[in-house]
């Protein structure tokens, strides 16, 4: 029997032991799988939605890709001299590569025999299973491209798996001869630069996380990020305009330039969507509850829409009064938008009342203090708006002097103010790790609270109740909250 220099022996329980341990594992966090060095073998899992049955409906190819240049560790790239490698034993064994793309579960696979599985003969379970088998070669590198579309959502499984077969019985090795089996020692065999990809029908991200992706942010957060991009568009589109009418000497109207038109309108729903949104926050929407009653929508829709005309009138006619010289806005559509603003004011102070009260009187502290800061941002809010409206309204009638070339710092103010408001609120309804608690869950009270003020300030969180903002605060709101506590334990 010929010896092989530096052979080491397989005994059964180390065969076990490194068929186990030679396949690397990831478990999805990411979709994309670099693998790049020297490797036994790889394997990766992933969660993924069937191809064109993404979740809620959505279309779209879920795919497995495996690219990979795959080539025999050189002698000198090995551990020790007396390490096995391709080129060592290539006169004793015959070396190939299996890689599998498959649906866990739906596909009739036993991963320990998949080398000797039959790639090329027709199977039942073609639309959850897909394999290439490639012979390798000690002096050659070889170039693996597969692609496979899941058929059943599930636990997708890649691997690239080293195989070995012995050339003849006569050397004596624990090895077939009559198929392949898996490599099982822990010694690489093969320098893999291989990336395997898992794509969903929407994208990359896991299937696991997808339900994370639009809920992972309140919608309030939404709407706040629509009104700070509304108002960083409008000052974008007034600083164009303002130059293209400085560079071009284009008249201001009429007829209207498209640029003048599109900031015009451009600035109308930033300011909608910012009373809008300050608005649902005051009603307790996305931290207090989860959703808005359809009176609620219908209101906040048509003072929304009465504020888009009112305003829209007003700016354009401000626009054509400029344009000929005079600063001063027309007076009935200024007095519609003080109504239509005072309506929103008022609203907006009267269901922060209500929701800070009904917080006070459920012990729910830690929204608390996030809707008391609210209110001492919006009053700070209010007199300065008030202030800034009573000195134009001055200045327009005659009964303040100021010089026509610093009127525009009025207009500058009423923009830095909307600027600073929109800042504040940001901040305060930011993206947390706590977003999430606050909007779906309540807090359960660690004594009894009959006011704002009271020092209990831990939290234990629990699933929603029905909403503090929805019930009547009476006197029986201590025994409700008592209740709540109750059923929490």
């Amino acid at each position: 029997m010929m010896t092989l220099p530096g052979r080491r022996l397989m005994p059964r329980a180390l065969l076990l032991l490194a068929l186990a341990a030679f396949r690397r594992q990831s478990l999805a966090l990411s979709s994309v799988h670099d693998v790049h060095g020297g490797s036994t073998g790889c394997r990766f899992t992933e969660r993924m939605f069937a191809d064109g049955h993404g979740p809620w409906g959505l279309g779209g190819r879920a795919t497995v890709a495996v690219r990979a240049d795959v080539r025999a560790l050189h002698d000198s790239e090995v551990s020790s001299s007396t390490a096995l490698s391709v080129h060592r034993l290539r006169d004793y064994f015959d070396f190939a590569v299996a890689v599998a793309s498959f649906t866990a579960g739906s596909a009739d696979v036993d991963e320990r025999t998949l080398c000797a599985r039959n790639f090329s003969a027709p199977s039942s379970d073609a639309d959850a299973f897909y394999g290439e088998f490639h012979a390798l070669d000690a002096d050659s590198e070889l170039h693996v491209n597969t692609t496979f579309h899941p058929a059943t959502s599930g636990l997708q499984v890649v691997l690239l798996v080293p195989c070995w077969k012995q050339k003849s019985e006569s050397f004596g090795y624990p090895v077939s001869t009559t198929e392949f089996v898996t490599y099982p020692m822990v010694d690489p065999l093969l320098h893999v630069d291989a990336t395997i990809s898992f794509r969903n029908p929407y994208g990359f991200l896991p299937a696991l996380l997808f339900g994370l992706f639009p809920f992972n942010a309140i919608g309030m957060q939404y709407f706040l990020l629509v009104v700070l991009l509304l108002a960083t568009g409008e000052s974008a589109s007034w600083f164009f305009t303002y130059k293209m009418l400085n560079t071009t000497g284009q008249k201001v109207c009429c007829p209207f330039p498209v640029m003048v038109i599109v900031s015009t309108i451009v600035k109308i729903t930033a300011g909608m969507v910012a009373r809008v949104a300050t608005t649902l926050i005051c009603l307790g929407y996305g931290i207090v509850r989860p959703s808005l009653s359809w009176p609620e929508v219908f209101v906040v829709s048509g003072l929304g829409l009465c504020y888009f005309v009112a305003v829209g009138s007003l700016e354009i006619s401000q626009i054509v009064n400029r344009s000929d010289g005079d600063a001063r806005p027309p007076a009935v559509w200024e007095f519609l938008v003080v109504v239509t603003n005072l309506c929103f004011g008022g609203w907006i102070f009267t269901s922060l009342a209500l929701t800070r009260k009904n917080l006070a009187a459920f012990g729910q502290t830690a929204k608390l203090r996030m809707y008391a800061c609210l209110s001492h941002v919006l009053s700070a809010y209010v007199l300065i708006s008030f202030l800034l409206m009573a000195t134009e309204g001055a200045v327009y009638s005659g009964s303040i002097m100021m010089d026509w070339q610093h009127i525009w710092l009025i207009w500058a103010a009423n923009r830095l103010l909307m600027f600073s408001i929109l800042v504040v609120v940001t901040i305060l309804w930011r993206p947390r790790a706590t977003s999430l608690l606050y909007a779906q869950m309540d807090q359960v009270p660690s004594q009894e609270l009959d006011t704002p003020r009271s020092n209990a300030f831990g939290i234990e969180l629990t699933r929603r109740i029905e909403s503090a903002a929805d019930s009547p605060i009476a006197a029986s709101a201590k025994p409700s909250a008592e209740a709540h506590g109750r059923d929490a334990l």
